[in-house]
């Protein structure tokens, strides 16, 4: 494994991608903690950091489920609007240098 490489923030990252799509119905902690081949504490820990930082959050409805917060969703849209709006300002520089047919 490369040494600038860690197992715990791969964890955190492979987390995030397994709650997503669970967003109506959450996913329960030992089923992530199954999946990461992880103990239920590790998942705990990861749970509590991805909630302090907006990531993620109980379901209202059921507060031993979890889903992704909006963040994700919000960088995602950041993202989206600064590439279209990029590819808007390529077209509009491509349009004024174009040759005249």
């Amino acid at each position: 494994m490369n040494q600038y490489v860690s197992a715990q923030i791969q964890r955190v990252l492979t987390t995030i991608e397994l709650m997503a799509g669970h967003e109506i119905d959450g996913v329960e902690p030992k089923q992530l903690a199954a999946e990461l081949s992880t103990s239920p504490a590790e998942v705990t820990r990861i749970l509590a950091n991805l909630s302090e930082a907006g990531w993620a959050e109980r379901l209202p409805a059921n507060e031993r489920r979890w889903r992704l917060h909006k963040k994700p969703v919000q960088l995602s849209n950041t993202v989206d609007h600064n590439m279209k709006t990029i590819l808007r300002n390529l077209q509009l520089e491509s349009n004024n240098y174009s040759i005249l047919r």
